[in-house]
């Protein structure tokens, strides 16, 4: 939750840095190569590691750009440290804000796909901000961060970039006319409304309200609710009077489970975790059994990274449901001994275990291993299907 916040008072200071103002950079084709680092989130188990990138795209003549990145962040697992190849493909949108002389900051938010080798293509959704500094008309020095949530894992990454920034086709301003002063001095003297919203620059204590804005009779933007969020950026009008909002105007989520804080019987909710209507964890009314389909190589209770996803589903349902613990349990044939066949059920339950623990942050007092060797079969024993069925590695869930 903190790392959360942490980012969200980053994003929030670059808004409050920057004028209301739009920035309009030249229009024409872009180019942005660039070097950084792509930080994994910790439940990946895959290494954080150095990350290039390509963005071609097109700046329009307003203060919106699009642009196609292309990313390598090639890495190792955290456990065994085979090789894990990762191109991550991007569509972003860009806002520019106001330029602050060679400074323009800019926000930025997109969707795309990450293919993680070995492994799976998970969507992506994106978004941050970063700044450009220009060198010259066409050429300037970039920074960018952002946070990428992988749609599919549930799992939050974040990438920090910087390189280079190229427009090509920029044209340059037309020079002003030197005549122009002199015929707005020559204008007889009238009644202003810079900002046209109907009250005169003289009695607007609100000047440079944005175009189409409704305004109160001294000029500032309207609130109906009250709630400090003026009407054409608030997203959830009528809040009710006393209820505190974020910038948007609405009402607060600080555990940021879907129920407003005001109504929120249960704060403090875990991130993720499933809640009832009054904000307070849900019970599983039944024990959840899931298989897990991890092989072993023979003899071995050693975990391949590979079977990390499959792991990842487990963890996700408990931190779904924090009042629920898990049993790891371990099966076998009844090929070999009876004494060997419970000694490697349980070898291979406790490794198990100890990915959820050590590696996907699973509390030690939620989990417990049992192995049961070739007493608890599923089926049969008499052909080489059935015995592959009953060699089996099992998570049921269930309410403390």
């Amino acid at each position: 939750m903190s790392f959360l916040l942490n980012k969200r008072a980053l994003f929030v200071g670059l808004i409050a840095a920057s004028s209301v103002a739009q920035a309009t950079p030249e229009e024409g084709f872009t180019i942005a190569p660039s070097i950084g680092y792509y930080n994994m989130d910790n439940h990946r188990g895959v290494d954080n590691t150095t990350a290039l990138s390509l963005g071609l795209g097109y700046q329009f003549g307003n203060p919106w750009a699009v642009e196609f990145v292309y990313l390598n962040a090639d890495s190792e697992a955290s456990v065994g440290g085979s090789d894990v190849d990762a191109d991550q493909y991007r569509l972003d949108a860009l806002y520019h804000l106001a330029e602050q002389g060679n400074w323009t900051p800019y926000l930025a938010a997109g969707v795309g796909t990450t293919d993680f080798s070995p492994g799976e293509n998970n969507a992506l959704i994106n978004a941050g901000g970063g700044v450009k500094y220009a060198l010259n008309q066409d050429l300037s020095l970039r920074a960018d961060f952002r946070l990428i949530n992988d749609v599919e894992d549930h799992e939050l990454d974040n990438l920090t970039m910087v390189g280079l920034h190229y427009v090509f086709g920029a044209k340059s301003a037309p020079a002003e006319a030197e005549e122009e002063p002199v015929k707005a001095i020559a204008q007889p003297a009238k009644p202003t409304d810079a900002d046209n919203d109907g009250v005169i620059d003289a009695n607007d204590l609100c000047q440079n309200t944005p175009a189409g804005v409704s305004v109160d009779i001294k000029g500032c933007a309207l609130d109906s609710d009250k709630d400090g969020v003026a009407d054409h950026k608030d997203q959830c009008l009528n809040t009710p009077m006393g209820v505190s909002v974020d910038m948007k105007g609405c009402a607060l989520d600080s555990d940021k489970d879907g129920v407003a804080d005001h109504l929120d019987a249960c704060a403090n909710s875990a991130a993720g975790s499933k809640v009832n209507a009054k904000g307070c964890y849900l019970v599983l009314k039944e024990a959840k059994s899931i298989r897990l389909d991890v092989q072993f190589a023979s003899n071995s209770s050693v975990v391949n990274a590979k079977y990390f996803p499959q792991i990842k589903k487990v963890a996700a349902f408990l931190k779904e449901y924090p009042k629920t613990s898990v049993v790891i349990e371990g099966h076998t044939d009844d090929s070999g001994s009876a004494a060997y066949n419970q000694a490697l059920s349980e070898k291979r339950a406790k490794a198990i275990a100890t990915v959820l623990t050590k590696e996907l942050g699973v509390a030690a007092n939620r989990v417990t291993a049992i192995g049961y060797g070739e007493e608890k079969p599923m089926v049969n024993n008499n052909t080489a299907a059935n015995r592959e069925a009953n060699r089996r590695v099992v998570a049921i869930i269930s309410s403390k």
